[in-house]
């Protein structure tokens, strides 16, 4: 049916969203990544995507919060950054995507953050999605804040680090009141502060420098024209509206029977995410089929290895599709 490629600014919920589409055969299943963060869009990573594109129609969508979502509503109000209201707006991209693409039903993938959002839009509307893969899957904010907290000081204690154990300890345990104790949690169960694995900074340098070389001037995937902002900043302000809510979250809560088969996919060192609650939950949900995989030396930041994910994808969610492999 053709290639499709796409960058478009979308009407959603009454705010103007940054919606990119890309694949080489319209024929493939559809795919909608819920980036993590709040506020860090991954429609950058299009260039190392692209061999999804092969076997999905990729839909990327900046959250509200971030990326060129933000810049393009820049001095307005952004609305309530509530997890509810981005899944009200992950349920109507969902919508978008499959009127705009043709299709019944489309696989949904949430990554870190989005996969609170994906387990949430996915047991609110199975009739809109035909699988769900959590991917460095958030569990509990509770048991998985406190959990990372206890694993990130046993790692800093381990390598002898005594500027994370100090940080650690002052911060305490979550949860936590003050936004600031919570950046100190995040930063010592990520890298750099968390050392990755050989593996991991490898494939973190590589893709960095795929990364850097200059897109086409006709790379779609790129919105053009919109307002400078300082995007660390907003990424900051973004995760102290949400942080609080964030660590209250329950992917129990939301439910025990998906409609839908569902994979998780979580790396092996994963201090932010912890594997073990991960492995608890999938046991302990109900649905057509469930997978559950470990990507070998990888920390919470899965997407520095995208083959992993693609070759997981098309062995556990393309044989459950209607459309064949091609």
């Amino acid at each position: 049916m053709g290639a499709i490629d796409e960058g478009l600014f979308v009407p959603i919920n009454g705010m103007e969203q940054w919606i990119t589409v890309r694949g080489r055969d319209r024929a493939n299943p559809v795919l909608l990544i819920l980036h993590g963060g709040p506020g860090f869009p991954m429609s950058f990573l299009a260039p190392a995507l692209a061999d999804w594109e092969r076997d999905y129609t990729i839909v990327q969508w900046d959250q509200p919060g971030g990326g060129a979502t933000h810049a393009r509503n820049l001095g307005r109000d952004p609305g309530p950054l509530t997890v509810d209201r981005y899944v009200a707006d992950g349920l109507a991209v969902a919508e978008w995507a499959r009127a705009h693409l043709g299709t019944d039903k489309i696989v949904l993938l949430g990554t870190s953050w989005g996969s609170m959002l994906g387990v949430t839009m996915a047991r609110r509307r199975p009739d809109l999605f035909s699988a769900y893969v959590g991917v460095a899957q958030a569990v509990s904010g509770p048991e998985g804040a406190r959990t990372g907290y206890e694993l990130g000081l046993e790692a800093a204690r381990a390598r002898g680090d005594a500027e994370a154990v100090a940080a650690l300890e002052r911060a305490g345990p979550p949860p936590y009141a003050r936004f600031e104790d919570f950046l100190v949690r995040q930063r010592y169960t990520n890298p750099p502060s968390l050392p990755p694995s050989e593996e991991e900074a490898a494939a973190s340098a590589a893709q960095g420098a795929l990364l850097s070389q200059p897109p086409s001037p006709e790379a779609r995937y790129i919105a053009r024209d919109l307002p400078p902002y300082d995007a660390w900043n907003v990424f900051l302000e973004t995760q102290r509206a949400t942080f609080a809510e964030t660590w209250d979250w329950e992917a129990r809560d939301q439910g025990r029977r998906f409609a839908m088969p569902v994979l998780v996919i979580q790396g092996e060192n994963d201090l932010n995410a912890p594997v073990s609650l991960a492995r608890d939950w999938l046991d302990w949900i109900e649905a057509p089929t469930k997978h559950f995989e470990i990507v070998p030396a990888a920390g919470h930041n899965l997407f520095v290895f995208p083959e992993q994910i693609l070759a997981l994808l098309n062995r556990y969610v393309r044989p459950v599709l209607a459309h064949p492999v091609s």
